[in-house]
């Protein structure tokens, strides 16, 4: 069975094909997460711009013949005031039917994901990193759910104003925000505890990347297993402090559409791996779409 999955997230909008075991995927990166950090909601131009995306992924999801064709959206939607208007709107216009997740429900797809990869694992952490928020789960590996779930509002793009236009973070700006993620993950988890950790999220990539190629002087072939730690992340955060996003943009391995948040982005999993215990943390490319793939083939063999 041929499945299609559009997932409207808070970086841009992507397009998922399964069919017998291989995939075919494509993505346009809009930005909707700063737009709305940045209005309050959507404008007419992020609107129009995701309009015209999903009905041209519409378009491809026909010729690949998908029998079923499944959309959600993430974080941004449910920021933006106007989050629900727009997604019955692009629902309405394209014929592509969007369900706007709860964090809870965004947090089990990725701890589900996560857990899958890591089952001989008897505790799991699953760290989320994106735009708007941080997502922890914990639970056994071999669990289908956490058995706790928290989301905060520390996400890049919610933290992103405290720093200059191209991302640069002083180091009396990055003690404030350590130390406000710091007393916001403290009162959930109180002392930290030794817990190993999966890593998910596009800047957890970026970051893995950007780190092993410096170390290694090439680009890692693939990211899924690469491993980051608090001193790694420490002396790419002292390395930035001294670099303008020019500089950054010239560092082999960074990516160009994240150089910009990659110091805040730094910081938040550093100062998320030390409250919650964690020195060192494996960095995982499975997410969203991997659950509710899994999901709606199991869902179409029983029907």
């Amino acid at each position: 069975m041929r499945i299609a999955l559009v997932e409207l997230g808070n970086t841009g909008i992507r397009l998922n094909i399964s069919a017998a075991g291989r995939s075919h995927t494509r993505c346009q990166h809009l930005n909707l997460g700063a737009s709305v950090s940045s209005h309050g909601s959507f404008v007419e131009e992020d609107i129009a711009a995701m309009t015209a995306l999903v009905t041209e992924f519409m378009t491809a999801i026909k010729v690949h013949n998908c029998q079923r064709v499944f959309g959600v959206a993430t974080e941004s939607f449910r920021l933006a005031a106007n989050g629900q208007a727009v997604a019955a709107h692009v629902e309405r216009e394209t014929g592509c039917q969007i369900r706007i997740l709860t964090p809870e429900e965004e947090n089990g797809l990725n701890w589900q994901a996560a857990a899958s990869s890591a089952a001989t694992l008897d505790q799991l952490t699953v760290l989320s990193l994106n735009g708007g928020t941080l997502g922890i789960t914990q639970g056994p590996a071999n669990s289908t759910m956490p058995v706790s779930s928290h989301s905060f509002p520390l996400g890049v793009n919610i933290l992103a104003p405290r720093t200059t236009p191209d991302g640069y973070l002083p180091a009396s700006t990055r003690i404030r925000i350590e130390r406000h993620i710091g007393e916001t993950l403290k009162s959930e988890f109180g002392a930290p505890k030794t817990v190993q950790v999966a890593l998910l999220g596009e800047m957890s990539a970026g970051l893995a990347t950007l780190i092993h190629t410096m170390r290694r002087s090439e680009v890692p072939e693939n990211v899924t297993g690469l491993t980051l730690d608090c001193a790694d992340l420490g002396h790419l955060i002292k390395t930035f402090e001294d670099m303008s996003l020019r500089a950054r943009l010239a560092l082999p391995g960074i990516c160009p559409r994240r150089a910009p948040h990659m110091p805040l982005g730094a910081t938040i999993l550093r100062q998320a791996l030390r409250s919650i215990g964690a020195n060192t943390a494996t960095v995982r490319t499975v997410g969203l779409k991997d659950s509710i793939f899994r999901k709606l083939a199991i869902e179409a063999k029983a029907a």
